[in-house]
């Protein structure tokens, strides 16, 4: 029996409270996908956003989880305590803190330097 193609694939675990709206997570998908890091939004009831994203670095194979709920994106690793995420950031603060949120997502994959998220 042969497995389903992406089953086995690399990529940052996105998990997204069911309340936010596909929209309003754009940017941080795209600041991802400059990267070039693949990612996997999967949708949960969960409101905690600490927890979305320590359940989703669980699930990753690279170990990195983003949890978005309460206006919140949450970014850590599997070897963090859910309570201490890695980075915290107010969701649609501004487009761009969006997009270095989660292309620092992606940084923390590839092993690069971290962008301010407030920097000019």
């Amino acid at each position: 029996m042969s497995t389903p193609p992406n089953a086995e694939r690399p990529t940052i675990r996105l998990r997204l409270n069911d309340r936010v709206d596909a929209t309003r997570v754009a940017e941080v998908l795209h600041g991802i996908e400059e990267e070039g890091v693949p990612v996997e939004v999967t949708r949960h009831d969960q409101l905690n956003p600490l927890l979305l994203a320590h359940e989703a670095s669980l699930e990753s194979r690279l170990g990195i989880g983003i949890g978005i709920s309460l206006d919140h994106v949450v970014i850590t690793t599997e070897k963090l305590p859910a309570d201490r995420p890695y980075l915290v950031a107010v969701l649609n603060a501004s487009p761009t803190i969006d997009r270095r949120a989660g292309a620092n997502a992606a940084r923390l994959v590839k092993r690069m330097p971290l962008s301010d998220l407030n920097a000019e």
